[in-house]
Order: C-alpha cells, then structure tokens, then sequence
C-alpha cells in the first residue's frame, strides 16, 4: 500500500494528470505526505502542473496543507511565478498572509522573486503589503534591493510605508541605494521616503550609495534639500571620504559644494584626503586640496597623503601632491619609512625620480637604519641607484653605515655583479686589503668634500698622520675617486 501512496505522490511531481485521477476515482488518501510532509497538491503546485492542481482541488484536497517547514501550494506557486496556479488556488480559499518558517508571505515571495503580475493580484486580494519576516524585512525592502521597479511602483500606490524598517534599522531607501537602483530610489523619494535613516552600522542611504560607489543614486539623494552630508558611518567615514575612495568625481563636488568637511578624520585618524589618494583619482585629489584639505595631516601609523601615493604606485597624484609642498621627510608605516625609502623598496622608479628632483633626503634611514642607497643597491634596483646618486653630493651616503654596520658600498661590494661601477665607471670595489683599511672609505669621503660645488680652485689638502700609516696610498686613491667624480659631473 505504501507503493501506492509514493506512486500517488510521484505523479503528482511529475504532472501526470491521468494517473492523479485515476487514483483519485480509486479513493486514494489526498492528504498522503511524503518525509519532507508535502501532499501531492502541494508537490503539483510547486512543480508547476496546473491540470494537476485543477484535478485536486475539485477533488476537495486541503489548499492550506503545510509542508515541515510550514511551506503551502500558495506560497510554491507565488515563488515560482505561476499566475494560473495562485489564482485559482486562491479562489479556493488558500490563505493569502500564511506564512513559511522564515515568516515569508506569498506577496513577499512574489516581490523577492520579480513576479509582477501575482504582486498585482495578491494585492487586489487585499494581501498585506507591509507584513514582514522574521528580520523585519518587508515586500517593498525586498523589491528595491532586488531592482524590481514596477513591483516598488506597485507596492508603494498600495500603501506600502517606505519607512519601514527591519531590525537592523534599514529601510527600503537604504536597500535601493546599496545596490546603486537610481529609478527605485527616485520613486522612493517621490513618495516620502525619509533621506537621514541610519541604519546597520550606522549606515544612511548617501553612505550606502557613495560607498559602493554608485555616483548616480548619490548625486539623486543629493537633490534631497534636507539630507546630511556629514553623518559618519560605524568606521568614522563620510559620504565624501567614500566618494573620494571610488573616485566619484562629480559626487565630490557636489559634496564639496554643499559645504562637507574636506579635513574629517575616520576613527583611525585617516582624513579624508587619504581615501582620494588610495583611489588614484587625482581629480578628486585636486578638489579637496582646492578646498583647503591639509596636505601634511598625519594619520594612522604616521602616514601623511603623499606616502599613501607612493604606497599604492599613484604616479600622477604623487606628480600632483608634490605642487603643494608636502613634507616628504614624515616617516610612516611599521619600517618607519619616509616616501622615498618607501618608493625605493617598492621599486617605483618613476616616483623615485619624482621625490629626488622635489629634494627628498637621502639622509633618512628606516628602523633597520637603512637609507635609501642601502635598499637600491641590496635590491640590485641599477635604476634607482643611479637617480639616487644623479648628483655627485650623495655619495657620500654610499659609506653610512646602518644599525647592522654595512654601508651601501659594503653592499655592492658583496654583490656578483657591481652597480655601482656601472655607475661610475670601473672602479676596484671588492673587499680587497685597501677597502679594508679604509682607503676606499676615506678617499671617497674626501672626494665628495672636495666636490662641493662652493669651493674654489686652488685647493690644498693636508694629511696628518704618522710615518707608515699610508698617505701615499691614500692620495693615490683619491686622485682615481676625482677622477671618477670629474666624469660624473663633465668637468
């Protein structure tokens, strides 16, 4: 017999609307269930076979069967957009506000779903159009998240409140805007729907647009007279500091026109500035510092906006920051790093270049005490040992030692094949018995001195130091090292 009650409910899932009657005619159980307690209406329901459907209720089977999680024929047939179906089963009586486990209606499911028309019916049948689920959610909310226009258009004429909110203090106008659903968020606004709601961490609707960088929904919000420009979200960050990030340009105007804060910080003490210059939109860049934004402000980490360019390889905006004078000598980041020591580990040749010509320091070490021909030479970055060493003054950094005691020429020195010889021109720059008594070191030094753009010929050098110690030696070093840097400099 149980055969016969799988077979009963097998055919009612597959649609085969003669052996559903015959069995019917044959006194068969209506309301056999399967494991998951579904009845062959319901399963005929959600399979979408109406002469099933039709065959079943003539035969007086229940409309208001509920499966083990509470779902009826009504609620399958609103889910899967079958008109015929949900209008006859309730014109036998289904119940249109029962509700599954997860306290959906049909009219919601409709509405998640995109089923127009069924909207339509289920709200001539009086459904209630601001029923919610077990998140508070409701059938507007669902459709303006999901961009279903003429279903918003529907429920709002029925008298669906675009206030309500679920229980995280979202509201349909916040759904809409998340997703960048301009039309929707119109239609929301023509029907009063309030702009300033905060909702889940402490989001608004022009937060929620211009952080998923949805220009236009935000620069519609903005037409609202009576929106806040400057509320903050749960991490302290403003409309503009999100426009700013998804290089909304037109938005940051707007926003700048409107009077927000161009100097605001985050709660880890990011300005807004920051967020223009990670998102490399040197438009959006421009207007903040044309608006009096702080070129030098200092955040998180000790990190200041053109270290932030350097970081993420903004060569343009690093060419633009650099108009405003910025300090260039702030060391940030967990190595300490000032923006060339950074854009030299980087290997960012360009804006090596760039910070060179502005007068960066070479001088300034991390917290290995690294300065930056140390990082060029040990990275065999040629490139950028070369523009580090574009003017013969900076050679003398070539001997500083670090917190470990290598100088950058220890460095090149070890390795296989020299840069700085490539540099300036084959010198001896092993670790022969002269660089390690400190010929090299000492003659090198002395020719920088000697270097010095101020001084003026004749120049006359004294040695002191005892008998023996090798002052030929030395002088003989230093005449090669004059000659090297008379090469470098064409004199």
């Amino acid at each position: 017999m149980a055969n016969v009650f799988r077979q009963f409910l097998l055919d009612a899932e597959n649609g085969d609307v003669d052996a559903v009657q015959r069995n019917i005619e044959n006194g068969i159980e209506l309301e056999t269930r399967d494991e998951d307690q579904q009845t062959a209406l319901i399963l005929s329901a959600r399979c979408n076979h109406l002469e099933c459907v039709k065959v079943l209720l003539e035969a007086h089977a229940d409309v208001n069967a509920e499966d083990v999680d509470n779902w009826t024929a009504l609620l399958n047939a609103s889910q899967n957009g079958n008109f015929d179906i949900v209008r006859i089963l309730i014109e036998h009586d289904a119940k249109i506000e029962h509700c599954d486990c997860g306290q959906f209606t049909p009219l919601m499911w409709a509405s998640y779903e995109g089923h127009t028309r069924i909207v339509e019916y289920l709200l001539n049948c009086d459904a209630n159009v601001d029923a919610v689920d077990e998140h508070g959610i409701s059938s507007l909310s669902w459709a303006s998240g999901r961009n279903h226009v003429n279903i918003v258009e529907l429920l709002l004429k029925a008298g669906a409140s675009p206030n309500l909110c679920d229980k995280n203090d979202t509201t349909s106008l916040i759904w809409a805007s998340r997703r960048g659903h301009t039309e929707i968020v119109d239609l929301l606004l023509t029907y009063n729907a309030s702009v300033n709601n905060i909702g889940m961490k402490n989001m608004t609707a022009l937060l929620a647009a211009t952080r998923g960088g949805h220009g236009e929904t935000a620069l519609r919000l903005l037409q609202n007279q009576t929106i806040d420009i400057k509320v903050q979200d749960k991490d302290g960050q403003t409309p503009l500091s999100h426009a700013c990030a998804q290089g909304l340009t037109d938005v940051v105007a707007e926003l700048v026109r409107h009077h927000a804060y161009v100097n605001t910080v985050d709660r880890n003490g990011d300005p807004v500035l920051f967020f223009a210059v990670k998102g490399g939109k040197e438009d959006c860049v421009a207007i903040l510092l044309e608006n009096h934004a702080d070129i030098n402000a200092i955040g998180a980490d000790n990190k200041t906006a053109i270290w932030w360019a350097v970081e993420r390889g903004r060569l343009d905006v690093v060419k633009y920051l650099l108009q405003f004078n910025p300090d260039v000598e702030v060391a940030g980041g967990e190595d300490d790093d000032t923006p060339l020591l950074l854009a030299t580990k980087r290997k960012r040749v360009a804006i090596v270049y760039e910070l060179i010509k502005y007068g960066a320091r070479l001088s300034s070490t991390d917290r290995y005490g690294d300065n930056s021909l140390h990082i060029a030479l040990r990275n065999r970055s040629r490139d950028i040992a070369d523009i580090l060493l574009s003017n013969p003054r900076h050679s003398k950094y070539l001997y500083r030692p670090n917190k470990r005691g290598e100088t950058p020429y220890k460095i090149d020195a070890n390795l296989q094949k020299s840069i700085l010889t490539t540099i300036f021109g084959q010198r001896t720059l092993n670790l022969n018995d002269d660089s390690i008594l400190g010929y090299d070191l000492y003659s090198s030094a002395l020719a920088e001195i000697l270097s010095e753009p101020s001084l003026r010929t004749p120049i006359t050098v004294g040695l002191y130091a005892k008998w023996g110690s090798g002052k030929s030696a030395l002088l003989t070093h230093l005449k090669d090292e004059m000659h090297s840097f008379a090469q470098l400099t064409g004199k």
